[in-house]
């Protein structure tokens, strides 16, 4: 078995997902010098990147929280799993060194994944897999084992769905996102809102992310359930006002702090929770 192919069904058995090699030549011309800088230092004499995708839908249940958000951090998720798969990457690959990553990253990640064949770039800046459609968290190893493999990434359709659908207006026809628009990004926020800001979240009804550019791309109209039980178990569609009432940080970490939402603390989510029921009070 070549060393490709030992390597990706390792890494796949792992995030039960799909893996790939890549040479990493391309991916570090595309990179800005500080991240290209940065990616040597913590993997010096890099030659090999593996990558991979995380499926982590579930359902579509209605609720305030995204779905990424609803089982557990992905960054603890994926990193776990990708610690355990550089451990078994050492023992099969001895002499060679295997680091991982997870959106904190210097690679771009859903550049590399696509480059590697495991999706089409989506005008909406997601990954767009054929089994799980965007609902995947992207994964990279890093490594000085010599890899080859990758090609020039496809597009998604074009259909401007996302575009369209954008609450607000965030995505331009080329795919950049500015992110004072972008609805996830603002309700992820800390610090002050404009009041353009504040009613954007408030008619939302979301606390914590946004999937409507995901919900209407055609890639997602059959996505597959994930197997993966970190995304299955303990799920939470909702966070109410009352289950964060009298909430102390300390008490919130201890209790949220496995989940995506936790990272910014409670205060944007009460924040996003008052103005939400703000907006419903003047709808009524």
């Amino acid at each position: 078995m070549e060393k490709e192919e030992k390597a990706v069904e390792i890494l796949a058995g792992c995030c039960q997902g799909e893996a790939a090699a890549l040479a990493p030549g391309p991916i570090l011309a595309r990179m800005e010098e500080k991240s290209r800088r940065r990616a040597l230092e913590q993997v010096p004499g890099l030659k090999g990147l593996l990558c991979c995708v995380f499926p982590y839908f579930d359902n579509l249940a209605p609720g305030n929280l995204s779905i990424y958000a609803r089982g557990m951090d992905y960054h603890l998720a994926a990193g776990r799993r990708l610690d355990r798969a550089c451990e078994m990457l050492k023992k099969e690959f001895p002499g060679f060194n295997f680091r991982g990553y997870t959106d904190v990253s210097p690679f771009p990640e859903v550049y590399a994944c696509a480059r590697a064949g495991l999706g089409a770039m989506g005008k909406n800046g997601l990954l767009l897999t054929q089994r799980w459609g965007s609902y995947v968290f992207c994964g990279v190893v890093a490594s000085d084992l010599p890899l080859e493999g990758g090609r020039e990434p496809c597009g998604c359709e074009g259909c401007g769905l996302c575009r369209q659908a954008c609450p607000g207006g965030a995505l331009d026809e080329n795919g950049r996102l500015e992110q004072g628009r972008c609805l996830s990004a603002l309700t992820q926020q800390r610090g002050e809102l404009t009041a353009e800001q504040q009613r954007l979240i408030g008619r939302s009804g979301m606390i914590w992310g946004c999937d409507v550019c995901q919900r209407v791309c055609p890639a997602n109209r059959a996505p597959e359930r994930t197997e993966l039980p970190e995304f299955l178990e303990q799920i939470q569609a909702t966070l109410t006002a009352e289950e964060l009432e009298g909430m102390s940080q300390r008490e919130f970490r201890r209790q949220y702090g496995s989940r995506a939402f936790a990272w910014r603390g409670v205060a944007p989510l009460r924040r996003n929770l008052a103005l939400n029921a703000a907006a419903q009070s003047e709808r009524v």
